[in-house]
């Protein structure tokens, strides 16, 4: 089996009844060979600790003043972690998925379709923008309808609508009435006429501004806050469910290929830490913020040790080339790379590197930002060669 975040095995086609038969066998094999008990429980607190690491140095220097960090520091580690996790998405689960799901060992039971990877990962993404799309509206519609703003900003443009026609008729009698006897027309009264009607005008247009804003700006302070908090805990849905796959891929694999995927996992993990500590720290909360973002945080450090708990619970029975086991990590991995591609590309590369905020960056800091993005997803995609 290759290691990597991914199961699977590859299987070569053999023509004759021989090969067939063997592949057969080999298709419904159990158990793992050469397991080391102690270097794999190691490997759990390992992981454990530099999960934990990645998440929780944002965290708490957010909310804990002795455990402060530079700010430009968290926020390069952000980016870092948005290209590991586009990457993770294209390079490791996406092709995990295919490997799997066009295994001989399926034979036709996912009806000869070879598409089935990337038909799910759509569905995922779809899936994702509309429930972040219905929890939003539904936050919005909650928040405008406790304080009322709809009707009485309608209301309001309307009323001042009003004010402003009758200011321009107004002025429009006024300046009709400029004319003498005669019929002629006083030009420079009329000029001064029509620069009072344009101040009056623009006064009434500046008020109107005024007042909408005024009137939505906290309702879009809010609604700013709770798109920032469905996208985060979208997001780390996403990476749970990918950390589970991987966590029970390490606890199967043996030999070199451990280590290599023990390291690989662990940068990995550090780095998906940093980026979902970072948006949990930012999370607004009216109470318990920083127990949210505690209990955030810890669920993501315990889930891919909870995985390598299931794989080692597993392994003698667990058939890793069986039909049903590639079908279900097939699809896992599938979806994970959805939901980890939209959060990655809509909730982190696109929002975060939109914001008023980074644009006020220096150039120096947002080229760091950028360099941090790529490096990141070029390191995940070097360790694709080994894992």
């Amino acid at each position: 089996m290759k290691p990597g975040f991914h199961l699977g095995k590859r299987h070569g086609t053999g023509a004759d009844d021989h090969d067939h038969e063997h592949e057969e066998v080999d298709c419904y094999a159990s158990g793992v060979e050469d397991w080391n008990k102690g270097l794999h429980i190691g490997a759990i607190f390992i992981v454990l600790v530099v999960a934990g690491l990645g998440v929780f140095l944002p965290v708490l220097g957010h909310f804990v003043p002795q455990l402060h960090m530079p700010r430009t520091m968290l926020t390069l580690g952000k980016h870092l972690g948005t290209g590991v996790i586009i990457a993770t998405a294209l390079i490791h689960m996406l092709p995990g998925g295919y490997e799997s799901l066009n295994d001989p060992c399926i034979g036709n039971r996912m009806g000869d379709f070879g598409g089935w990877p990337g038909t799910l990962a759509i569905i995922a993404i779809f899936a994702m923008h509309l429930i972040e799309f219905v929890l939003s509206n539904h936050a919005m519609g909650k928040h405008a309808h406790s304080h009322g703003l709809p009707a009485g900003l309608a209301e309001h443009s309307h009323d001042i609508e009003g004010g402003a026609a009758a200011l321009v008729e107004n002025d429009s009698t006024q300046t009709a009435s400029l004319r003498d006897d005669a019929g002629h027309v006083h030009i420079a009264d009329d000029s001064l006429d029509k620069q009072q009607q344009q101040e009056n005008c623009d006064a009434v247009a500046v008020h109107t501004h005024h007042n909408h804003v005024h009137g939505a700006s906290f309702l879009n302070d809010d609604m700013t806050a709770e798109r920032h908090k469905i996208s985060t805990y979208i997001l780390e849905f996403g990476i749970c469910l990918h950390s589970v796959i991987i966590g029970l891929t390490l606890s199967v694999a043996t030999g070199a290929g451990f280590k290599t995927l023990l390291i690989a996992i662990c940068f990995h993990q550090f780095c998906e830490g940093l980026a979902l500590g970072s948006r949990l720290a930012e999370v607004q909360h009216r109470k318990h913020a920083f127990l949210r973002a505690i209990l955030s945080a810890t669920l993501f450090m315990l889930v891919t040790p909870l995985g390598m708990v299931i794989g080692i619970g597993v392994r003698y029975s667990y058939a890793p080339s069986s039909p049903a086991s590639l079908i279900t990590i097939g699809v896992l991995d599938s979806l994970s790379a959805g939901i980890l591609l939209y959060s990655g590309l809509v909730n982190l590369l696109a929002e975060e590197f939109g914001t008023l905020e980074f644009r006020g960056y220096r150039t120096s800091k947002k080229v760091a930002c950028f360099a941090a993005t790529f490096i990141g997803a070029g390191v995940m995609a070097l360790i694709g060669k080994w894992a």
